[in-house]
């Protein structure tokens, strides 16, 4: 029962930080680091850093409009229908993937404290055990990563929407803007993130263990 409970906890866990730092690679201020360092960047003829606002922002919430220009000052729309459309599954997406993360960190958190309350040394060993699935999930996506990132990437789009509107062309907004590497170069970092969290449990745990 022990090792079931500490796999329930460690895999809400793993969906909660891996959406966590999601939610960070989703924000202005990484989208303005990411600005002219993938190739593609080097053909965008509109406004980078305007048209990245006008995508994040729709995508945390702050507006529903898709049908901007290439600046703030253009009044035609910069994107074709199929990248509307896409953006539009991509936000349905996000906000379920955001409420299953929020629902996994709650249950994780209320079987810790718990445990915490129950039995201390049960909580310390349960927090220095949580790395496990991470670090196999982690090794086996960022494997895979390196190995063939885009079949993962197109695998990842087959199994998460239901349609083809995510073929998109070279030259299309959401390409340009957001290439393979940008999404490889993410992932990699989420999973450094993951194990970074999952180390710091780790060694927190050993500590106070030693302690006891």
């Amino acid at each position: 029962m022990t090792r079931l409970k500490r796999g329930v906890i460690q895999i809400l866990t793993l969906i909660f930080i891996l959406m966590f730092f999601a939610q960070l690679l989703t924000s202005r201020w990484y989208l303005q680091v990411s600005e002219g360092r993938y190739a593609s960047h080097a053909d965008i003829t509109y406004d980078h850093g305007y048209v990245a606002r006008e995508l994040i922002d729709y995508l945390n919430y702050r507006h529903d409009d898709l049908t901007f220009g290439a600046n703030a000052d253009d009044p035609t729309i910069l994107m074709r229908d199929i990248e509307i459309r896409h953006m539009e599954d991509v936000k349905d997406l996000y906000t379920q993937l955001r409420i299953v993360a929020v629902i996994s960190g709650l249950i994780a958190l209320g079987l810790l404290g718990f445990e915490y309350q129950k039995d201390r040394r049960e909580f310390y060993l349960t927090l220095r055990t949580m790395f496990v699935i991470p670090l196999m999930f982690t090794v086996f996506i960022g494997t895979w990563f390196l190995i063939d990132f885009a079949r993962i990437f197109t695998l990842f789009h087959e199994l998460f929407f239901s349609n083809d509107d995510w073929i998109l062309r070279s030259n299309d907004v959401l390409i340009q803007l957001l290439p393979s590497a940008f999404w490889m170069v993410s992932g990699l970092l989420i999973l450094v993130g993951l194990m970074t969290v999952e180390g710091v449990f780790y060694v927190t745990a050993n500590r106070r263990l030693k302690t006891m």
